[in-house]
């Protein structure tokens, strides 16, 4: 599956924004990114690694807009998302170029898909 990148420009009052790339492989969520000041764009963290397990995720939202469009992923618990930047607890929304919209659709579906086949396994594994 293709990379996404993203970028979120509201961190620390709008002060702060961060550019990164979202990968999917072997059930998991991969970000990759880096922080840099919003005015001079001279302050930059190193780049920061992030792996989530899909089954962590309780689901994903795509919504297009004119210009740029947005994932959103939201968690089952706040613990999930304490090492990715963010102003919401348990979702961080990760804004899309127009040019990456298809890509941004993918993911979602596929991760979507992905949690809806665990919990069919998860109901199938209590049946028995």
């Amino acid at each position: 599956m293709r990379s996404l990148p993203f970028y979120m420009d509201d961190l620390n009052g709008g002060f702060m924004k961060l550019e990164g790339i979202l990968s999917i492989e072997k059930g998991k969520l991969y970000f990759e990114f880096q922080k840099t000041d919003v005015f001079f764009e001279a302050i930059k963290s190193g780049l920061m690694e992030l792996e989530i397990d899909i089954s962590e995720i309780s689901m994903t939202e795509y919504k297009k807009g004119l210009f740029a469009s947005k994932l959103i992923i939201h968690s089952k618990k706040a613990s999930t998302f304490k090492d990715f930047p963010g102003n919401q607890l348990t979702e961080r929304i990760l804004k899309v170029k127009k040019k990456h919209r298809d890509t941004a659709a993918s993911i979602s579906s596929n991760i979507n898909l992905a949690l809806s086949e665990q919990r069919l396994n998860e109901l199938k594994g209590d049946g028995e």
